[in-house]
């Protein structure tokens, strides 16, 4: 991944991949914000945007209190572009 990835794109990615794990699992409704993810869902989700984004998330996420799909772009962005630095 050699460009810079677009925040509010990456966003809509976040709260897209959530909406379409927890409608695969019974009785979780429709997460509007990470808040609403229970840890189950969060985990499944972060595996999920490692793989569509190629960025190691779980392990950065350690102290991650944020509560807004944007605030875990916020991280992927970082996250893809220290990569990109790296090499």
């Amino acid at each position: 991944m050699t460009e810079t990835l677009d925040k509010h794109v990456v966003t809509e990615t976040v709260a897209a991949t959530a909406k379409m794990i927890c409608a695969e699992q019974p009785d979780v409704p429709e997460p509007n914000s990470v808040a609403d993810l229970d840890s189950f869902s969060m985990v499944q989700i972060i595996l999920e945007l490692e793989n569509i984004y190629h960025v190691r998330l779980l392990e950065s996420l350690e102290e991650f209190d944020g509560a807004e799909f944007s605030e875990l772009a916020d991280v992927i962005v970082e996250s893809a572009a220290r990569n990109q630095n790296q090499g």
